[in-house]
Order: C-alpha cells, then sequence, then structure tokens
C-alpha cells in the first residue's frame, strides 16, 4: 500500500482530525475574545449549549478515530507482514524485501500520525470536562 486512500478507516481517521481541526478553528477566536473580555462574543443562553455539546461531539469523533487509527494499523501491519512472505514464496511478487520495507514504512507513519492524533483526542477531553465544570457552575438554556 502506498496511500492512505487505500484503506477506509484511514480516510475516516483523516476526516475526523480534519474535523477536530475544523472545530478548534471555529472556537478560537470566540475563546480569545472571552478570554480577553471576560465576556461571550455572542451574548444568548445558547452558545454555552452548542459548546458543551459540541465539544461532546467531537471529542467522541476524536476518540473513535483514533481507536479505528490503531486498531487498522496494528492489525493490518500483522496481517500484511504474514501475507508478504506467503506471496513471494508462491512466486507473486518478485522483490521480497522493498515490498516488506514499504509496507512497514506505510503503517509505522500511519500509527504515528495516529499517535499524534491521540494528544488531540485527549486534549478535547480534557476541553470536554472544562465545558462540563463550567456548565455545572452556570445553569444553560435547559436549567
Amino acid at each position: 500500500m502506498e496511500h492512505f486512500q487505500d484503506v477506509v478507516t484511514f480516510r475516516y481517521v483523516l476526516s475526523a482530525a480534519a474535523i477536530g481541526a475544523a472545530y478548534s478553528i471555529l472556537q478560537l477566536p470566540f475563546n480569545i475574545y472571552y478570554a480577553s473580555t471576560q465576556k461571550r462574543l455572542i451574548r444568548n443562553e445558547c452558545m454555552p449549549e452548542f459548546d458543551f455539546y459540541a465539544d461532546k461531539v467531537v471529542s467522541s469523533i476524536l476518540c473513535s478515530a483514533v481507536g479505528a487509527g490503531f486498531g487498522a494499523g496494528f492489525e493490518l501491519k500483522k496481517v500484511i507482514e504474514v501475507l508478504i512472505p506467503l506471496l513471494a514464496s508462491l512466486g507473486v511478487l518478485d522483490n521480497l524485501q522493498e515490498t516488506q520495507t514499504k509496507n512497514d514504512d506505510f503503517y509505522e507513519k500511519a500509527i504515528i500520525a495516529t499517535g499524534i492524533l491521540l494528544v488531540g483526542a485527549v486534549c478535547m477531553a480534557v476541553v470536554s470536562i472544562l465545558t462540563s465544570i463550567t456548565r455545572t457552575s452556570n445553569p444553560g438554556f435547559f436549567q
């Protein structure tokens, strides 16, 4: 495998990372304004509720992508390590060493990228917990 598009799970991991990045970039101006003025840019009861639920949704998406990425990365790497020598012994593959090196590099890069996404998922989970603490100290729209 030479491209991440070849594995559907890795496309999901990339999509989840893009969703997390877009959400973080969307929240950045609102949080900078709040940090500098201690007031919300949009002053209604819906914004804290949106922050609360959106943090939970994005955190869940990132965590599921991390699980999927690690699961696919480790398992497919094991399967390919067994499959490549089998195909070489049948005469289907010509250059065994080069094929093994390419596949090892591909899956190691995928696992490292998923590890970086894990850091983002942990940070998003912390933000989600902080949002929950803030919400309990300040009743929102539904209370």
